[in-house]
């Protein structure tokens, strides 16, 4: 077992932490709070600033403009951007693009790939994953799917509803899942024009957390027509693709939340060390400093847990139940954190003189998104009283 984190992997490491802490850190004081949301014009010159940088979508190999790290590298490297909410986004490495560039470079034709693809590499366009229906379609139970595709000659007819589409709002083109001819064994993923006859976003939902870049929507598609050739892989693939896009995605989404984490704790500890009550520094009572050990011991716990699960995925190996333990983890331990950091931060922590009560609310979705950590405790548990997974 080896701990040491590569010499170029630390070196870049430390590059892009200082980056963050001087060149978009300072940027949220542009944030808007309710929408959650940066004004498009300073997103786009941070962007030019990263990309001069050379920090540009991090997690791709160099042959399509990314730094070539591999998957532990990534982990390292997005818990240092998840350190901002706006991060991820001017770096070009945000949800749901990070795992749709992942999905496309996988399965895309080379007409696709040059349709959707390079641009989205570049920066020049948003997409949108559409997978989750309201009820009673699909959520955590895949087999609810109600969208389906009837083929018809060299093309699908497509019906159905979608919501909590992240980034749907100005995306130009969205991956949707759909049963093909009402077959849930044919599931399959279909590149969609947003501008396509039939589609409308209903609605960006209003919602506690962040809305982001073209917030989380609520799509209806009705008779769109989407041709043969705007297929992604192959019909009937739809479901073993959305397990090659999910498993590593909510592995970068424990990266990201472990770098919020880490930065509420650190917010934390900078008010407890200027903070007095009783005649004492806050950081200065044991209490305080029991609570800093709980939340930074389970910090390292969870990231420990993500890096595990992704050497398990860049070695081969089945990481289905690392991967289930590290998005219930780390979901928890960013909640548990947050919360801590505003207990210590009193009034000064609930109020917007600091970013905690926007982590707050961004936080709370991570227990939701990606499967609910009900659902991975079930998988969990299930895997070891079957005994295919053991320790």
């Amino acid at each position: 077992m080896d701990f040491e984190i590569p010499q170029e992997v630390e070196s870049l490491r430390k590059k892009i932490q200082s980056f963050i802490a001087e060149e978009i850190i300072p940027l949220e004081k542009h944030y808007d709070y309710e929408k959650g949301r940066m004004p498009e014009d300073i997103n786009q010159q941070a962007r030019a600033k990263v990309k001069a940088a050379g920090f540009w979508t991090p997690h791709l190999p160099k042959s399509e403009g990314g730094l070539g790290l591999d998957l532990i590298g990534t982990c390292i490297i997005f818990s240092e951007l998840g350190r901002s909410p706006i991060a991820p986004y001017i770096f070009n490495c945000d949800a749901p693009d990070e795992g749709n560039m992942h999905l496309l470079s996988l399965a895309a034709s080379e007409k696709q790939k040059e349709l959707i693809l390079h641009p989205l590499i570049k920066g020049e366009l948003r997409t949108g994953f559409a997978m989750t229906e309201p009820s009673p379609g699909a959520g955590s139970d895949p087999t609810s799917l109600q969208t389906n595709a009837e083929k018809q000659g060299d093309k699908y007819i497509l019906n159905g509803r979608k919501w909590y589409c992240t980034g749907a709002n100005g995306a130009k083109y969205l991956i949707v899942m759909a049963k093909v001819n009402g077959s849930f064994r044919k599931t399959t993923m279909f590149l969609v024009p947003t501008n396509a006859k039939g589609y409308t976003m209903v609605r960006e939902i209003e919602l506690m957390g962040s809305h982001g870049p073209g917030g989380h929507c609520e799509l209806n598609f009705e008779n769109v027509e989407v041709p043969e050739d705007m297929v992604l892989g192959r019909v009937g693939e739809g479901f073993r693709l959305s397990q090659e896009r999910l498993g590593p995605a909510r592995l970068t989404h424990c990266m990201r939340w472990t770098g919020m984490a880490r930065r509420a704790l650190s917010i934390a500890r900078s008010y407890a060390k200027e903070r007095e009550v009783f005649s004492a520094r806050i950081a200065d009572h044991q209490g305080i400093q029991w609570m800093f050990a709980e939340r930074a011991t389970e910090i390292e716990m969870a990231f420990l847990l993500t890096l595990k699960a992704a050497w398990l995925l860049k070695t081969g190996k089945d990481a289905r139940q690392e991967t289930s333990m590290a998005k219930w983890k780390v979901s928890e331990s960013l909640c548990n954190t947050i919360d801590m950091a505003i207990q210590i931060c009193g009034g000064k922590g609930y109020s917007r003189d600091l970013p905690l009560e926007l982590f707050y609310r961004d936080a709370r979705a991570a227990r939701i998104a990606d499967g609910p950590s009900e659902v991975h405790k079930m998988v969990i548990g299930r895997n070891y009283v079957s005994e295919k997974w053991d320790f």
